[in-house]
């Protein structure tokens, strides 16, 4: 059996609670498949020879190269905060820096070998990562995956 305490007509007579509203984070254009570029695109703006198409959906392409020792990376990350991708890559020792490109603010984290770039699309970023591996890394590591990177900003719709 239930009980309960109460007093009065059982009107309340206290504050009237104000209506809760969120803001839907607003998704960013539509990134096709790897990035909407092509395998030639791909393999063109790399730098890597022998690459290969090993995985390919609607949101995370890899193409290897040498047994996946040097590889190229595209991922989509729907309504999820690049912030995080950022603090991942501080935490774990790589050389972060922010960049933009076409209004679209981000940033490159590099170390030995490799350097990804992601890039904010309204509450999505795509992410492009290069692995050159020990010691066939050009001057600028982060030449490829910006300029894959800005590709991708020009063909999203």
């Amino acid at each position: 059996m239930l009980a309960g305490c109460g007093s009065g007509s059982g009107s309340d007579t206290g504050p009237a609670s104000a209506p809760t509203t969120s803001v839907a984070a607003q998704p960013g254009p539509f990134v096709g498949e790897c990035g909407s570029l092509t395998d030639a695109e791909v393999y063109e703006r790399a730098g890597i020879a022998g690459l290969t198409p090993v995985s390919r959906n609607g949101i995370k392409c890899r193409w290897e190269a040498d047994g996946g020792e040097r590889y190229v990376m595209f991922t989509w990350y729907r309504g999820s905060p690049i912030d995080r991708e950022r603090a991942v890559a501080k935490g774990i020792g790589h050389e972060v820096h922010d960049l933009e490109i076409a209004g679209h603010r981000g940033f490159s984290s590099q170390n030995v070998g490799f350097c990804e770039v992601a890039l904010g699309t309204g509450s999505d970023f795509v992410h492009w990562l290069v692995r050159y591996g020990a010691g066939s890394a050009p001057a600028d590591p982060c030449e490829a995956p910006t300029t894959l990177g800005r590709l991708t900003l020009e063909k999203a719709k």
